[in-house]
């Protein structure tokens, strides 16, 4: 079956997008593993949103079978993702982090505590996350792509959307007064609406800070095991 007898649009995707929407490399990642994992009769794309001439989010719905039935198809294309958990080691002071405070229409929330973390937009999955430290950090935090250790990668919710995110972490070695430069900055990307501001706290104290994203208490969960495997191996553990 050609690509234009399988994928079809509502009259609400422009007829001028859809083109674009074809060649997407979230949306032909995405259609190519259904085809090849699965019976497709037909692909119904509903809605886009475009972030400026770029395709961003799709919402689309496949007629597919598995194993000669039918499975739900809704599902909305984002991409993938990165985040970053940086533990910064400060003399005279137990390891801090640092979270970016956001507003997050989708939840509701006007100040989600969580790690920086940032969609790849065509990049790699390791130069995307030094972008996002740039732009929600700052450039006088120097991270090296050699800093970043990759904890995992995983869907954040296979039930709903494609996305699947790259947890790292980041051991640096900053002085104090970096530290106090940092809490309290307000960052972000005007153009892309966004308003961050940090808040620096102690590392151990990022599981309570209460109801926050699974990002972030993943990627501590993973860094505290990281760290355990390698006290036990009696591995050199400073940064």
């Amino acid at each position: 079956m050609s690509d234009t007898d399988l994928v079809h649009f509502s009259p609400a995707v422009p007829l001028g997008v859809h083109d674009a929407v074809r060649s997407a490399p979230h949306f032909v990642r995405w259609r190519d593993g259904l085809v090849a994992r699965f019976d497709v009769r037909r692909i119904d794309v509903h809605d886009v949103i475009m972030f400026g001439p770029r395709v961003g989010f799709i919402m689309a719905v496949a007629d597919a079978r598995h194993d000669g039935k039918p499975v739900p198809g809704a599902a909305l294309l984002r991409g993938d993702s990165v985040s970053v958990l940086l533990v910064l080691h400060c003399p005279g002071t137990a390891p801090l982090t640092v979270l970016t405070r956001e507003a997050r229409i989708p939840i509701a929330r006007p100040d989600l505590l969580a790690l920086p973390a940032g969609m790849l937009d065509g990049g790699e999955f390791i130069s995307t996350a030094l972008r996002e430290l740039s732009e929600e950090v700052g450039t006088d935090l120097k991270v090296r792509q050699e800093d970043l250790v990759l904890l995992d990668t995983v869907w954040l919710s296979p039930g709903g959307t494609d996305e699947a995110m790259a947890l790292y972490c980041a051991d640096i070695t900053v002085p104090t007064d970096v530290v106090r430069t940092l809490d309290g900055r307000h960052t972000g990307l005007p153009g892309e609406h966004e308003n961050i501001h940090l808040h620096v706290l102690p590392l151990a104290d990022l599981p309570h800070i209460g109801r926050t994203d699974a990002k972030t208490i993943l990627s501590y969960h993973l860094y505290m095991a990281r760290r355990v495997r390698q006290n036990d191996a009696g591995a050199d553990l400073s940064p």
